[in-house]
């Protein structure tokens, strides 16, 4: 049983966005920003970016990123049966970026889809994760894991080989109690953002 239910019942909860909101099957795995790099083996997404694969094989990029994930959202769907994949890190989840979603989801022919949200600050506004669960429901999308709110950065890699996700570790190393956690407000996050492109 995937957890999109779960997410609809409960994200109208007076605690929902004060803490992490953590559903997964089993705990994210680590692995090292040096592997992920060997061989220019991964495409780091930044705010804004939509990237989309139909059947990966073996001689393509094999992980998509996201590192310092505080604010913004990474979202992937991902095709167990063709290995492909769409994921998009953004602020917003905006008409433009479902309707890219959408195209991608209709392009895969008898699919099984798995979809992951994962990042947010406690505090934050819910609007995003409501439009992105309306678009699930909708879509009748299976989700996977959701990893929302908290304190603390995320750096994710998914496996297009696999679908997995995980833990990225930038120092090749586990880090230290707090060394995660975020000391930007949404403010400074929001201007960091200026001067580059829009989110979509």
């Amino acid at each position: 049983m995937s957890f999109e239910n779960a997410l609809f019942g409960e994200m109208h909860g007076s605690g929902f966005g004060t803490g992490e909101y953590l559903r997964s099957f089993k705990a994210r795995p680590h692995i090292s920003k040096s592997k992920v790099d060997q061989y220019s083996n991964c495409t780091y997404l930044e705010v804004g970016d939509f990237f989309s694969i139909s059947r990966y094989k073996d001689t393509d990029r094999r992980y998509v990123a996201a590192t310092q994930l505080s604010y913004d959202t990474l979202m992937s769907v991902y095709d167990v049966n063709t290995r492909s994949m769409a994921a998009a890190r953004f602020l917003n989840f905006t008409v433009e970026l479902r309707g890219r979603f959408e195209r991608f989801m209709r392009s895969v022919k008898r699919a099984n889809f798995e979809a992951r949200i994962i990042g947010m600050q406690d505090g934050q506004t819910r609007d995003s994760v409501y439009t992105v669960s309306e678009f699930m429901e909708k879509s009748r999308l299976p989700l996977f894991e959701i990893d929302l709110f908290g304190r603390q950065l995320r750096h994710i890699a998914i496996d297009i080989s696999s679908g997995m996700s995980y833990n990225v570790l930038l120092l090749d190393r586990i880090y230290k109690p707090g060394e995660l956690v975020s000391g930007t407000t949404l403010e400074q996050f929001e201007r960091s953002l200026s001067g580059k492109q829009s989110p979509p």
